[in-house]
């Protein structure tokens, strides 16, 4: 095994532990426009499977994963994280390509991140819509960038060639979509993506549809045997 300083996390919920905990105040103040989306993942990002490598390699670990959170964004932090901790193990999770995010400036706006960054997409529909419709946080611009600027695309081949060639050890993490075209996809044990395998293996799945506590300790096994 290298002798690797830091893990460095990337990517949505999934990767920022949303739902781990069984009290969800930290996302009711977030809903009511108390504190930021980043400060809300705090908790999970504690329980989640980078923290369970991390402890269990006793090392240190950053996540700079966000629920709701696009690909984009993590590309945009990657560079400085690499910078910031240069020998580190990389877990990338890739979320959806249909998500984006523009630079907004902006109050109480719903997927607004603490760089002013605004994050785009069909994330913000499903099960949070009853919550959406309660909250004093919006989103201004995503009705009008999915209606009119979302089209299908998957950029999300390219995307990981770039993180590959940016970093010395990583894993490419598939989260809930398949590509064909990279080799170097995470084995989710014969699975390309995590929401597949975690299907197949019926983890506990949260009312959000995240995978509870059962789902991140199993991955953070399986990349600690491929690690060891």
């Amino acid at each position: 095994m290298k002798n690797y300083e830091s893990i460095l996390a990337f990517g949505d919920s999934h990767v920022a532990g949303c739902e781990l905990l069984t009290s969800n105040s930290t996302y009711d103040m977030y809903l009511r426009g108390d504190i930021s989306l980043e400060a809300a993942d705090v908790p999970g990002k504690m329980l989640a499977f980078p923290a369970i490598v991390a402890k269990a390699l006793g090392m240190p670990y950053y996540n700079y994963a966000m629920t709701g959170g696009s690909n984009q964004r993590s590309m945009r932090l990657l560079g400085q994280a690499l910078h910031d901790h240069p020998n580190s193990l990389v877990l990338f999770g890739y979320t959806s390509s249909d998500r984006n995010e523009f630079y907004y400036p902006g109050k109480n706006l719903l997927g607004h991140d603490e760089d002013q960054y605004l994050q785009v997409g069909m994330q913000w529909y499903g099960p949070i819509e009853k919550d959406i419709k309660v909250t004093k946080l919006h989103n201004p611009i995503n009705d009008t960038y999915v209606k009119q600027f979302l089209h299908p695309h998957n950029d999300i081949d390219s995307l990981a060639l770039l993180v590959d060639m940016s970093c010395k050890d990583v894993y490419h993490l598939m989260l809930n979509h398949t590509a064909s075209n990279f080799d170097n996809w995470f084995d989710f044990q014969g699975h390309t993506n995590y929401k597949d395998w975690a299907e197949e293996q019926g983890f506990t799945k949260m009312p959000y549809l995240h995978y509870g506590r059962d789902a991140h300790e199993a991955l953070a096994q399986l990349i600690l045997k491929d690690i060891q």
